[in-house]
């Protein structure tokens, strides 16, 4: 017996020490993920087993070698050390996830507490079980499409209310394997408890069909939801498109692909927004060339699988196909916000593919984008319901609410409030100098003015509308925007005075974007001679250019 305790403990070491230090080549790396998740998720359940290794075999009988004794006592020692660092990791997954949302550089977001969950209770987290709440309505196999794969499942509560957001996940399995019913269960449970509907589909897989049947039939999907979704009292203008692993990577391309029409389906119309307000990827694929530039010695393992059972095209032959179906490389003006969750401890999507598309992200893309980083962390981590999955499903939340604030209806006087310039606009050309728009114009050429102040017409505190200038201002400086300080004036005292930006030398799409995403309805363009009124976002109609 004492043989059998020491050759478990042996094997709890190892593993414990996979989800410590996983390894990378040979077997260890085939074993790394198996082996290291089990142990990074159940380190609680590795304390008990071994405690009760012991329990049967000092009822059986202590063994009275003393290097066997010894023995058994290092190994259960380390064991016990090992599974308390993990636990560690997971209790302290709450308070990094915190400080990364608090800490983000555009919109911090406020994490909640364990107290503010709807469902994941304390003990349901013990149990780490991701069963549904009893009182939530799942409808099944609902057919978005023609194909037996097209089926996708509505979960919704019976006191959730009409015009409800909408989470839309999306299952992993490397793009050939998976089901609807199997993955994001806990998140999914906390988003229909809070009030949303929440949308799971299957799609094709690989390699009987292969690419881009996927991105295809999840396409087709978000067709679905746009049309259909009020029936079950979603609201089609609020959906939040997630997934993990390779269903990460599938809603990423669908949340940067919406100006896309490639992977629409032909047979469906009467979708004029194929857009969503933000994505959630969990430790998702999003760079599919295998660069290893990225992927940090993974990246052939990737390129393997993409050419053998995926898209089963070569990539020296096809790279545009690669570099299509990437996210990182269609990161453009108009992406969404996004959130990104990745373990630093994964090794089937390195840790770096999420923080080079985090960083590439924030160079080009003008929306917000907050990267999760979780030590210790394996692939896979929210299967199960543990602490640190909870904290995370706080994370998604809260990141999801903050992209599906309802836009404000436009009214007759909302409209003429944007449908003439304002009386004053002056630009500052020096820290001692400021002068009227036009004559500004005149000195240095014509430029578009844009605020970030008092979004949707909303008046703000000083303070917050500073927050906001901050932030517009680190945008335009990161993407190299000439720009100097503007103030526009109401004469009538009826509105608060706006601080902006006089911006030259760049596009006129860029700016429009750029209102957008800081919640403009319009914005101004100058000349030598007048100031224009031009809408940034599509509802508003101003009717023509209005001449100051």
């Amino acid at each position: 017996m004492a043989y059998l305790v020491a050759a478990l403990s042996a094997w709890m070491v190892l593993s414990a020490l996979t989800a410590l230090r996983p390894g990378r080549r040979g077997v260890f790396a085939a074993l790394a993920y198996p082996v290291g998740w089990a142990a990074g998720e159940l380190p609680v359940q590795a304390i008990v087993i071994e405690a009760a290794s012991f329990a049967v075999l000092w009822w059986w009988g202590w063994p009275r070698t003393q290097a066997l004794s010894v023995l058994v006592l290092v190994l259960g020692s380390i064991v016990v050390v090992e599974n308390l660092i993990l636990i560690v990791a997971q209790l302290l997954a709450q308070r990094l996830v915190r400080r990364d949302l608090a800490t983000s550089p555009r919109q911090p977001l406020v994490l909640p507490g364990a107290k503010d969950d709807a469902f994941g209770t304390w003990w349901r987290t013990m149990l780490q079980v991701p069963f549904h709440p009893r009182d939530m309505q799942l409808i099944h196999n609902i057919a978005y499409g023609p194909q037996k794969r097209h089926r996708l499942d509505v979960w919704r509560m019976s006191t959730t209310p009409s015009n409800a957001p909408v989470i839309f996940y999306v299952h992993g399995g490397a793009w050939t394997f998976g089901d609807k019913r199997e993955q994001g269960r806990p998140m999914l449970h906390e988003f229909v408890r809070q009030g949303w509907v929440a949308v799971a589909c299957n799609y094709r897989l690989a390699p009987k069909n292969a690419w881009p049947a996927q991105i295809e039939d999840v396409t087709r999907t978000l067709a679905w939801i746009k049309k259909f979704i009020g029936t079950y009292g979603g609201d089609p203008e609020r959906v939040v498109v997630s997934g993990g692993s390779a269903g990460g990577h599938l809603a990423a391309l669908l949340a940067l692909s919406a100006d896309d029409p490639t992977w629409r389906p032909k047979d469906v119309d009467g979708v004029p927004d194929w857009s969503v307000r933000g994505c959630i990827s969990l430790y998702g694929v999003l760079e599919m060339t295998g660069d290893e530039t990225h992927w940090h010695g993974l990246g052939r393992g990737l390129r393997i699988l993409l050419e053998q059972r995926v898209v089963q095209r070569p990539y020296a032959e096809f790279p545009e196909i690669y570099e299509q179906m990437s996210p990182y490389h269609r990161i453009g003006l108009d992406a969404p916000p996004f959130l990104v969750v990745q373990g630093a401890n994964d090794t089937l999507v390195d840790v770096h593919v999420a923080r080079d598309f985090v960083e590439q992200f924030r160079r080009v893309a003008l929306q917000p984008i907050y990267y999760v980083e979780l030590p210790l962390t394996q692939h896979a981590f929210d299967v199960s319901a543990s602490p640190r999955t909870s904290a995370t499903v706080r994370a998604a939340v809260a990141f999801a609410t903050s992209v599906v604030r309802p836009r404000p209806s436009l009214n007759p006087s909302l409209v003429a409030s944007y449908s003439a310039p304002p009386t004053e606009l002056v630009v500052e050309l020096s820290p001692s100098r400021s002068v009227e728009a036009t004559q500004a114009a005149r000195e240095l050429g014509p430029f578009w003015v844009v605020t970030s102040d008092n979004p949707f017409s909303a008046r703000l505190d000083e303070a917050t509308n500073e927050r906001r200038r901050g932030e517009l201002n680190d945008v335009l400086e990161l993407h190299g925007v000439v720009r100097r300080p503007s103030l526009a004036r109401d004469a009538t005292g009826s509105w608060p005075d706006e601080h902006g930006f006089a911006i030259f030398g760049t596009t006129e799409e860029f700016v429009t974007r750029v209102g957008r995403v800081f919640d403009q309805f319009a914005y101004y363009y100058v000349d030598d001679v007048q100031v224009l009124v031009r809408r940034s976002d599509e509802q508003l109609v101003l009717g023509e250019d209005h001449v100051h």
